[in-house]
């Protein structure tokens, strides 16, 4: 089970989160199941020039986007990327309708696009492995 606001494994039978105090919502169909599919370093490509360190977490359910502050960034340099982040968003897997990719500079990323028309655009290690991970997750849903 997860904490829905910041992404944090609980403990099971457990009411708030430990890390984020957020009261813990649990329903039989969804809380119980949701389990890790892969997790990494994972940088937003916000716009060309901004991109936005961070970590993801892709469940059977969801794909959740960790940022580190650019405070912290600043502060503890390189070794920001030994920290898992803060909780930004999750994209429910049901809200996905496709994966493309695309391209940062010279680096080749993966955008998200969702049912309601957003673009999400990543760069993350062992691209082909979050890619093959997603489509997996989202043939799943269908099943």
């Amino acid at each position: 089970m997860y904490c829905s606001n910041c992404g944090t494994e609980l403990p099971l039978n457990s009411f708030f989160c430990n890390k984020c105090g957020f009261k813990v919502v649990t329903t039989c169909n969804t809380a119980a199941s949701e389990t890790i599919l892969m997790k990494g370093l994972c940088n937003r490509v916000k716009s060309p020039l901004f991109v936005q360190n961070g970590n993801a977490i892709l469940t059977n359910q969801r794909f959740i986007y960790l940022k580190h502050s650019l405070a912290k960034t600043i502060a503890i340099g390189a070794f920001i990327n030994l920290t898992e982040g803060s909780y930004d968003f999750d994209i429910p897997l049901s809200n996905i309708s496709n994966i493309e990719d695309g391209r940062q500079g010279i680096s080749k990323t993966i955008i998200i696009n969702t049912k309601n028309g957003e673009r999400y655009n990543f760069y993350v290690t062992n691209r082909e492995e979050w890619k093959i991970k997603i489509q997996n997750a989202l043939a799943e849903l269908i099943k």
